[in-house]
């Protein structure tokens, strides 16, 4: 509870001087702007005096002239006083922002922190390995979904695997019964004209695709 209260007061007074720091600033711009202007003021006035004196040294009134260039000098004196009351705001405008900027910074670095340790204070050795775990059984489960769809279904399901096998096995049998040419003698094959003359359409067909296996398998 008293944790609470000194936090509350502290963030009450950090406020307050935020605020404060605000007003000062406004008020320090405010002043700095009255000082141009009126500087800028004066620096007419002795423009003017400058131009009276002029008029009055080609009407031969030197008198009037020095009065001129006295008033001339009063303003010039205003001018720099007030050029040097610039100086001193200028210098804490920038005291004061680049005191709020340091202070912008580090509350920025303090809630940086604070947000790391909630966040770390939130997560523990447990949460991540049950987060791991879990996402290694929905990889499992999704394993096992592909799977399921992989799997053959209608007819395609009915099929006698050992059935085929057998099947596969009896046709390379076949082939492996077919008589091989002797080695080393070529395979004639007879010329379209003489098969067609001495023999029958279907033997010479037969006796045709018998020959191309027989090649086949001398190779």
């Amino acid at each position: 509870m008293l944790k609470k209260l000194l936090l509350k007061t502290k963030s009450k007074k950090k406020n307050e001087a935020a605020s404060s720091s605000l007003l000062t600033l406004d008020r320090l711009h405010e002043t700095l702007e009255m000082l141009e202007k009126k500087e800028r003021f004066l620096q007419k006035k002795s423009s003017a005096e400058v131009e009276k004196a002029k008029d009055y040294t080609k009407a031969k009134n030197k008198n009037a002239a020095i009065q001129c260039l006295k008033k001339k000098k009063l303003y010039e004196t205003q001018i720099e006083q007030l050029s040097n009351f610039q100086l001193r705001v200028h210098d804490q405008i920038i005291m004061l922002e680049n005191a709020k900027a340091t202070t912008d910074t580090v509350d920025a670095l303090r809630s940086g922190s604070s947000a790391v340790k909630a966040i770390q204070q939130s997560l523990s050795i447990d949460d991540i390995e049950n987060v791991i775990e879990e996402a290694n059984e929905r990889t499992e489960d999704m394993k096992q979904i592909q799977e399921a769809l992989a799997t053959p279904f209608g007819a395609s399901a009915e099929f006698d695997e050992d059935e085929l096998e057998a099947e596969l096995e009896e046709l390379e049998e076949e082939e492996l019964d077919l008589p091989e040419p002797p080695r080393g003698t070529p395979v004639m094959e007879p010329s379209p004209s003489a098969t067609t003359s001495s023999r029958p359409p279907a033997v010479a067909s037969d006796f045709a695709e018998l020959t191309r296996l027989q090649a086949e398998m001398a190779l």
